[in-house]
């Protein structure tokens, strides 16, 4: 009995999609895209000059490379490109985008120095040009979870800043800053 049961919900769902040509959730998905959320004005290459903190007490590493940010997933999301040329060549992956279901923006980090994922959550200026995420990153050897604070903000079209925050014992350090422009 159940098994006729389930045949005929598999031949009514097989006969709507003959009809319609669709899945009956493939309506959802065919919606509009939000266009990220407004940002999406960083699509494209850019310039880069990282500044990079080993300790606070002392100046910054300046190495530079390029970016390109690319609209991914009908336009939900971007995903970043990142290579810098320095002593020990760097590469990192980035995603950011908008949760229509938690009503936050995402932001999600990878790269060849860190085996781990850094994952924050956050929130935007209306134009996008102004967004701050807080999340955490893999303490080292198993240690405890190291919170980060991103910061994202531009000066114009065509130059951002993202600036990157750890909190060891208490107190907030900027681990890397990265300057952006954009290649014309």
């Amino acid at each position: 009995m159940r098994q006729r049961s389930l045949f005929r919900s598999l031949s009514a769902f097989i006969a709507m999609v003959a009809i319609t040509g669709a899945a009956p959730f493939a309506a959802v998905a065919q919606q509009p895209a939000p266009a990220a959320h407004g940002l999406n004005w960083l699509v494209g290459n850019w310039n880069v000059r990282q500044s990079f903190w080993s300790d606070a007490a002392k100046a910054p590493a300046i190495d530079t490379g390029s970016a390109v940010f690319t609209s991914v997933l009908e336009g939900r999301h971007l995903r970043q490109d990142l290579a810098i040329a320095s002593a020990k060549p760097f590469h990192g992956l980035g995603y950011l985008g908008y949760d229509d279901a938690a009503s936050r923006y995402d932001s999600l980090w990878m790269d060849v120095n860190f085996g781990g994922v850094v994952i924050a959550h956050g929130d935007c200026s209306a134009d996008g040009r102004n967004c701050t995420f807080r999340g955490a990153m893999s303490g080292a050897h198993g240690g405890a979870p190291v919170p980060v604070r991103e910061v994202l903000e531009a000066s114009d079209a065509d130059h951002f800043s993202y600036a990157y925050y750890e909190r060891h014992d208490g107190k907030e350090m900027l681990t890397v800053r990265l300057e952006y422009s954009r290649t014309k």
